[in-house]
């Protein structure tokens, strides 16, 4: 998607200069002044667009999620995203590397948690059709399978080069322990709630 106004695209030319310093040092090591001699603006205009440079990682994630989402959310099922999710973390893994490994970490693990979390609501959605299911459970048991994935893939992406598990294998085991278990957990739900209300008519 293309840059809608001056701001956003002086935002992406400062976000690229960092992007391009990531690879050379630590986040937490790189310097205001070498960000903006890099990408040419002065100091004035970063702190015009960003308090400091974790609010512009915080940024980077928030675009970069938008940028996903925006362009598959038309016509994709829940297994395209997540597929799409992690091509992006094979596709950025050293830059993320340098910030999974600085005081921004929060900010990555925000955005994978809210891809992630985008993607269990898909299938708590499309398990429950037609099912009585009250709208808490099913925000519930999306929750915790996003909380259960997140951890998953931050201790794949720590670990990665010891376990040597590629990222089409950790999604068919996705797509294998999800599909069942969530499936189980709306249908006992649903017999819960029926014979609940069973019981509450004939009282």
């Amino acid at each position: 998607m293309a840059p809608q106004n001056s701001g956003e695209r002086t935002k992406l030319l400062i976000a690229t200069s960092l992007r391009k310093l990531m690879k050379k040092k630590s986040l937490d090591k790189i310097k205001i002044r070498e960000i903006v001699e890099d990408c040419g603006v002065n100091r004035q205009t970063f702190y015009y667009h960003f308090q400091d440079i974790y609010a512009l990682v915080e940024w980077i994630y928030t675009y970069d999620g938008l940028q996903i989402f925006n362009e598959y959310k038309a016509d994709c099922d829940w297994m395209t995203m997540i597929k799409k999710m992690f091509d992006y973390l094979e596709e950025h893994q050293d830059e993320i590397k340098c910030v999974v490994n600085s005081k921004a970490e929060k900010f990555f693990y925000n955005f994978v948690y809210e891809k992630i979390g985008l993607c269990s609501r898909m299938v708590v959605e499309f398990l429950s059709k037609d099912k009585t299911v009250d709208s808490y459970y099913k925000n519930f048991i999306a929750d915790f399978y996003a909380f259960a994935v997140c951890d998953v893939v931050e201790n794949w992406m720590r670990n990665r080069n010891t376990t040597r598990m590629s990222s089409d294998e950790l999604i068919h085991l996705f797509e294998l322990t999800m599909l069942g278990n969530v499936k189980a957990a709306l249908d006992r739900f649903e017999q819960e709630t029926l014979k609940r209300r069973e019981i509450a008519k004939n009282s």
